[in-house]
């Protein structure tokens, strides 16, 4: 265990291991100021689930990231405008829409498995939860396939800018925004004039009724699509496979009860978050805990910490598939509950069934390196070099 005295969501040894900070911060500092940064950290379930429930003192609308800067998406949104919008596009997010979709997804991880069947060896990050979101929502707002890799890389460019690193270069996202906003405008025109069966259709003819999108708010949902759509389910993906392969019995128990599944998602999500924290900005003095923090203040809602405490969950540092009740908030809590949370859920789990049944004796790539995403808001793997054994 290291040695602790500050929490730094920037530093190295942070973002390769948040969770000793963690277990520090509810101990010592639930309320935690960082002088030199000047951000202050939520880190206990009750905390965390009642700041974010409470919009009107800790708002989205000045950016859910540690910088003061918005990508004016629905989620940096306070109501009502946020409920204008939530009530609009949630319809392409239903459980019925959703399950219709299981059939392709299962068609789509078959293919990404097939690729790598032959080889005995694969990066699970590269060949198979990368593409995965990214072809599903691509499919599903209705991008030309060869338009993927750039698709993934506005995706990889936003999610930077959103964890605020120092070293991110801001001109590439400003780039990446204006081919973004290009490519998309240019598609929504020639939906409009020749619809079809896709997202970007729906938005279109939902921005020709009364009170609905406007061109502007239909690519900034476009935006949030690609980041949550993307991001989340391939982190769901890669840290549920890294836990499953250090912990063997879990592994074991699903290949005997595949019932059981679903309840490993909610695990996998729990135990290691995809998306670690969010920020909110105070819009006045409040006191929690004994502690005040300012107005106008970047309060950070640790996520991957509210999932790991001891008041919520009993054993919260040990992984077990037959976890119940399951109540984390890796998907966050009221207004901004997570609307792709029941197709992340999917993905994750038709990927886990479907790698269980054609690849067998799976076990970490020694040779291999395996390296983490370098970001303070979302937890993930770059790259997971893996071994299995053909059935």
């Amino acid at each position: 265990m290291p040695v602790i005295t500050e929490y730094d969501p920037f530093a190295a040894e942070v973002k390769e291991n948040p969770y000793p900070y963690y277990a520090w911060l509810r101990r010592e500092h639930p309320v935690y100021h960082n002088q030199r940064l000047d951000l202050w950290a939520l880190s206990r379930y009750r905390d965390v689930e009642a700041a974010l429930r409470n919009h009107e003192v800790f708002s989205s609308a000045s950016g859910i990231g540690p910088e003061r800067m918005s990508i004016p998406t629905m989620i940096t949104r306070d109501p009502p405008d946020h409920r204008r919008l939530r009530s609009l596009v949630s319809k392409a997010f239903t459980p019925r829409i959703v399950a219709q979709m299981e059939t392709r997804i299962r068609e789509i991880i078959h293919h990404l498995l097939d690729a790598a069947a032959d080889s005995g060896s694969f990066d699970l990050v590269r060949e198979v939860a990368e593409p995965l979101p990214v072809i599903v929502i691509a499919e599903m707002l209705g991008v030309d396939p060869e338009h993927r890799a750039a698709f993934k890389r506005w995706s990889d460019d936003t999610i930077g800018v959103l964890g605020g690193s120092p070293d991110f270069d801001l001109n590439r996202y400003l780039r990446t925004w204006r081919e973004f906003k290009l490519y998309f405008t240019e598609m929504a025109e020639r939906r409009r004039r020749e619809p079809k069966d896709d997202l970007v259709t729906a938005l279109v003819k939902a921005n020709e009724e009364q009170d609905a999108l406007t061109p502007g708010e239909i690519l900034n949902f476009i935006l949030l699509l690609l980041v949550a759509g993307n991001e989340t389910t391939t982190n769901l993906i890669t840290n549920g496979a890294l836990a499953l392969l250090e912990h063997r019995d879990d592994a074991t128990i699903l290949r005997e009860r595949p019932d059981l599944i679903p309840s490993a998602v909610e695990e996998c999500l729990r135990y290691d978050s995809p998306v670690q924290a969010t920020f909110r900005t105070t819009t006045r003095a409040f006191e929690i805990d004994g502690v005040t923090i300012p107005p106008d203040s970047k309060v950070m809602m640790l996520y991957g910490s509210a999932n790991r405490d001891a008041e919520m969950f009993e054993e919260p540092d040990r992984f077990n598939v037959e976890r119940s009740p399951n109540d984390h908030i890796a998907f966050a809590i009221g207004i901004h509950y997570c609307l792709g949370a029941p197709l992340a859920r999917l993905e994750g789990k038709l990927a886990i069934e479907e790698v269980l049944e054609r690849m067998k004796n799976i076990r970490l790539d020694a040779a291999g390196k395996r390296t983490r995403l370098d970001n303070p808001m979302f937890r993930g793997l770059k790259t997971l070099p893996m071994l299995f054994d053909r059935p």
